[in-house]
């Protein structure tokens, strides 16, 4: 009776074995063509950026393209074709002292600008630097501007 028993459940248990073994095996082969696709798909995300460079010259970077994952600081780096001075990361992010040539001094700096498309908003002060500031397929518009500040730290421009 014992034996009987025990083959019975040798049977459950084997069965069990071999419909898990079976699931496991058709979830993984999933996985793979799903992962397979989504490498294939290249999803890029696009942001536009405008540049001010103090003396009244304002160039635009529309339909910028980035990997998925960037920030400012690598989508500035990819629309100026790397032409960014910058130190990094004393304060947790690039410190950018340059783009495109034109350097920072003691008394004017570069500024990060956030505006909201199809809003009524102006332009906001960036709260954080380049690298913290992620690049989604929003409607966000980011500007760099050259200029001084005010004695309580503020900057002297806007952009365009």
């Amino acid at each position: 009776m014992v034996i009987v028993v025990l083959v019975a459940l040798l049977v459950i248990v084997s069965g069990v074995a071999v419909l898990y073994y079976y699931q496991y095996s058709q979830a993984s082969s999933l996985n793979s063509t799903y992962v397979q696709q989504l490498k294939a798909l290249k999803v890029d995300y696009t942001t536009d950026l405008v540049i001010g460079f103090g003396n009244n010259t304002w160039k635009w970077y529309n339909d910028t393209l980035v990997p998925p994952g960037s920030n400012l600081y690598t989508a500035t780096i990819i629309a100026t074709n790397g032409n960014v001075n910058s130190t990094c990361c004393e304060f947790g992010s690039h410190f950018v002292t340059g783009i495109e040539g034109v350097q920072m001094t003691s008394t004017i700096y570069w500024w990060i600008w956030i505006y909201t498309k199809n809003t009524t908003s102006p332009w906001q002060i960036a709260p954080v630097g380049p690298d913290e500031m992620a690049i989604t397929n929003d409607s966000t518009v980011f500007a760099w501007t050259l200029c001084g500040s005010t004695p309580a730290g503020l900057p002297t421009c806007t952009p365009v």
